[in-house]
């Protein structure tokens, strides 16, 4: 079977001629991008009319290609894709590197470790075993959300510095997506009814067979559903979750979506960890995932910090305090 070498190299040079006569004058490049937790080899075709180009995954090609063993079909999809993509492909906004684009920043949470090339070219700021990184959203709309990560250039043309980033980054990432924290049964009688799935009867019943005399499990993430584990950083979410199950908090970081808070009472943190990897061995994308261990949210310090440092990990040893983001509102 073609080796991925070769299967990178004959993409290279072949992809153009599965494009219409119109978009054959693009330049193809092949180059190494960093994916959070990992990287991957995308594939882009400039055209000269355009400052924007979508980007296809020459590595997921190849895993198309070692179950179809159709290289010609595998180009021809590919290209479709391609095509499909540049015809609505959002433009770059004009106002990017302009003061109004200060209120599009957000920050999102990634692995330290498993990301430390990607965190050489971009501001950051470590928080226990992850690392806070700031983006820049260009759109929000039925497609979905479209943004791209402030590399370190970014951020120089932006005139902003880290410090600077993340005080923009802290006032407008609740805006932009509001945190949510819901009770584990209330996102499992959702997933019970989607689509016209199980009678809302039924699953009401269903669900609150689970419950027990109390809610024991919530998930911390945003609105959207997108890069929510941010949210645990926010320590006004921990502190009223915390206070209103009247314990600590252990957090169990689910993806970098969501995360999983439970009373600290319910369970070992080294158990808890070991679930965690468990899960993010076997259903978690790489992509996706966040950390193998739990953290621990002290109420009456309002603190949070490393519960476990397990082996079970990709990741350097990392203890330290996290900063978390207070309310402005001096405390009574």
């Amino acid at each position: 079977m073609m080796d991925y070498t070769m299967f990178k190299e004959l993409v290279n040079d072949k992809f153009k001629d599965y494009l219409p006569d119109h978009m054959k004058n693009g330049e193809v490049k092949i180059l190494q991008i960093n994916k959070t937790n990992g990287t991957k080899d995308g594939l882009n075709v400039y055209q000269p009319d355009s400052n924007v180009a979508p980007t296809l995954y020459v590595d997921d090609m190849y895993e198309l290609f070692k179950e179809s063993q159709d290289f010609e079909g595998v180009l021809r999809e590919a290209a479709d894709r391609y095509v499909a993509a540049m015809e609505n492909i959002p433009e770059m906004p004009k106002d990017i590197l302009t003061d109004s684009s200060k209120g599009k920043i957000y920050m999102t949470l990634i692995n330290t470790e498993a990301n430390r090339s990607m965190l050489e070219k971009v501001p950051h700021r470590e928080v226990n075993d992850t690392s806070v990184i700031y983006r820049l959203m260009i759109s929000d709309d039925d497609r979905g959300i479209g943004s791209t990560v402030i590399t370190n250039e970014l951020a120089e043309n932006l005139g902003l510095s880290e410090e600077e980033l993340f005080k923009v980054a802290v006032e407008n990432t609740p805006k932009l997506f509001p945190p949510v924290v819901k009770p584990m049964s209330q996102v499992i009688f959702g997933m019970l009814t989607e689509n016209g799935g199980m009678p809302k009867d039924v699953a009401e019943q269903v669900v609150e067979g689970m419950k027990g005399e109390n809610e024991m499990m919530w998930i911390i993430t945003n609105n959207k559903g997108i890069s929510g584990a941010v949210n645990m950083i926010f320590e006004k979410n921990l502190f009223e979750l915390s206070k209103g199950l009247g314990d600590d908090l252990y957090i169990l970081p689910s993806s970098i979506h969501e995360v999983i808070a439970v009373p600290s009472s319910l369970g070992d943190p080294e158990e808890l960890a070991s679930m965690v990897q468990e899960v993010n061995m076997s259903v978690v994308d790489v992509s996706e995932r966040l950390s193998n261990q739990v953290y621990h949210y002290n109420r009456d310090s309002r603190k949070l910090s490393m519960a476990t440092d397990t082996p079970s990990k990709d990741i350097v040893n990392a203890v330290a305090e996290i900063s978390l983001v207070y309310d402005s509102e001096p405390k009574r």
